[in-house]
């Protein structure tokens, strides 16, 4: 799909995930067919004080940043900077986390829209890449402005908007209401993307074929299922239900993925990424109490390895 001038592999997105989108898990969902991967969440303060400090492994691309902050000026600098790293740049407006809304950040925005409305013309100006934003339903159930704030956003420039259909309130609990995601794409011509309690291939075609929506994002339901991209993609086109990952299939994924982040990083993050990363690929069998209890006295990741062949045998 196109984004702006920007061609994606596919409209099956990775979300902007909080400490688990490490650069080699981008890669691998990148790989496993994610049209477009989004780094966590960063600060424009941190991009304008210290640079790009985040390392794009290989052929992850396309890949967008994600950046939050309540200041015109300096969230237009980091959308300069950001421009030659980037393919896109995305602006959140949903994060529900109490030090970012309070900052005047992220989800606090959808309640000021003129200030919402400088920091956009700010960051589209001096963005060399399409920029998208990803926004919440609103403040509240009283003060659901996703549509208004939808066409603020397509009139400052815009060139695509995630709706994740869940109040700020809300933060991740109760039922994501998809059909704001229908009322959104029939306000906007720009593409619209729908994200919220996708959890396999079922619910994204379910979503897309309910709402209208040009795509779906993929967060929690990724963490450990890089496969998942793929998955969607191939029932969507094929109407076929694909094939289920074996045990073998997550082992060398792991393998995989903390080889990686051993290519390119100090061992010390490689393990720090890795034991987050391992239960989810893992999650579901019956071993993994005990794999939990062992893991986090791990010191080295040929250590975390052996673990983990091991745990073929557990289950």
């Amino acid at each position: 799909m196109k984004i702006g001038n920007l061609t994606t592999k596919s409209n099956i997105f990775l979300a902007p995930l909080h400490r688990f989108n490490d650069p080699a898990f981008l890669n691998l969902c990148s790989k496993m067919g994610a049209g477009i991967v989004f780094t966590g969440m960063v600060s424009s303060y941190k991009i304008v004080s210290k640079g790009i400090d985040f390392k794009i492994i290989g052929d992850t691309k396309p890949i967008a940043v994600q950046i939050f902050g309540s200041d015109e000026e300096i969230m237009g600098k980091a959308a300069k900077i950001s421009s030659d790293f980037f393919d896109l740049i995305d602006i959140n407006l949903g994060c529900p986390s109490r030090k970012v809304f309070e900052s005047g950040s992220g989800s606090a925005l959808l309640s000021d829209l003129k200030k919402l409305r400088r920091i956009i013309r700010s960051v589209v100006k001096n963005a060399s890449v399409p920029v998208s934003v990803k926004i919440r339903s609103g403040a509240n159930k009283r003060d659901k402005n996703f549509i208004e704030v939808g066409k603020l956003l397509e009139g400052e420039g815009v060139s695509m908007i995630t709706l994740h259909p869940r109040t700020v309130d809300m933060g991740f609990s109760g039922r994501a209401e998809w059909e704001e995601i229908g009322l959104l794409k029939k306000s906007v011509k720009i593409p619209v993307i729908g994200s919220g309690d996708i959890k396999n291939y079922l619910d994204a075609e379910r979503m897309i074929k309910e709402t209208g929506c040009d795509g779906v994002m993929v967060g929690r339901a990724a963490i450990g299922n890089p496969w998942i991209f793929r998955e969607i993609t191939y029932y969507l086109y094929n109407h076929k239900i694909p094939e289920k990952i074996s045990l073998g299939e997550k082992i060398e994924m792991i393998k995989m993925h903390a080889s990686l982040l051993l290519e390119n990083f100090n061992e010390n993050y490689a393990l720090i990424q890795m034991k987050l990363h391992v239960p989810k690929y893992l999650k579901g069998y019956s071993g993994i109490n005990r794999l939990n209890k062992i893991l986090n006295g791990v010191k080295s990741i040929k250590e975390l390895i052996s673990l983990v062949e091991k745990f073929k045998i557990w289950i």
